[in-house]
């Protein structure tokens, strides 16, 4: 009986990693460059189901068509239960699938910014712990195709916060505030992956909005506007200033990988 559930087991994760990879929510927890590796080990623990299977199989079909001899039947009960799984084991295999099925995948949100430092340029954080290095990411040219992490990236390397007055800005990301922020004030964000969900850090641009009180927590929206210098409790930076905020989709890839 283990050895039929240990089948279904291997073939059941192998299944579900490459729905995950087919269906695209595997980017909510680790980065788009280990999707090969994702990729052959869902083939191989498929492939090791069957085959364990098929040994099944052949096994069962011969103790069924020879009558062996006393002695060789001790010796080939002890040579396919020396490779057994115990329990425990199959419990391990069956976690994943379990929760795979019962926890719909989300990337992360507003509610995990919580005692989390955000970088929001000219290396000032919300906290006081140090903010996560820039990305030596290429510097785009059209102003209009840069994403926050792009911005914060050329903030970091400008000592001058009004260096980017009068830029145009459109970004998308995913809405946060708290009490540092004015009524007319919130944070476009985004999460920085260069690994999987566990070193995601949060990044943000200060927007400035008259309307900011009627943006739903942790909603989505697209944010166009220009640049400006402006001072955020107490510290001179940069600060989108918007002219249009339009709420949309959670974003397909709702990380910025570095």
């Amino acid at each position: 009986m283990k050895q039929t559930i240990k089948v279904i087991l291997l073939i059941a994760l192998g299944i579900f990693l490459l729905s995950r990879l087919l269906n695209g929510t595997l980017s909510f927890y680790i980065h788009p460059r280990f999707n090969v590796l994702t990729l052959l080990t869902a083939v191989g623990l498929m492939g090791l189901g069957i085959a364990y299977a098929i040994q099944q199989r052949r096994q069962a079909a011969h103790n069924h068509s020879h009558d062996e001899a006393h002695d060789h039947d001790d010796h080939e009960h002890e040579h396919v239960h020396s490779h057994d799984v115990t329990w425990v084991g199959l419990l391990l295999l069956a976690i994943p699938v379990v929760l795979g099925l019962l926890v719909e995948p989300r990337p992360l949100g507003a509610s995990a910014l919580q005692n989390r430092e955000i970088n929001i340029g000219n290396d000032v954080s919300l906290v006081s712990a140090n903010a996560p290095e820039g990305s030596e990411l290429s510097v785009i040219a059209n102003a209009g195709e840069r994403n926050i992490l792009d911005w914060l990236y050329l903030f970091q390397r400008s000592a001058e916060p009004t260096a980017f007055d009068g830029e145009e800005a459109h970004v998308v990301g995913f809405v946060y505030r708290d009490e540092r922020f004015a009524e007319t004030q919130f944070m476009v964000s985004r999460f920085t992956v260069s690994c999987c969900v566990a070193d995601a850090a949060p990044i943000g641009l200060i927007v400035e909005w008259p309307d900011t009180a009627v943006l739903a927590p942790d909603s989505w929206v697209e944010v166009a506007g220009t640049v400006q210098a402006r001072t955020f409790n107490g510290v001179q930076m940069p600060v989108l200033v918007a002219e249009s905020i339009t709420p949309t989709e959670t974003p397909s890839q709702p990380y910025l990988y570095q």
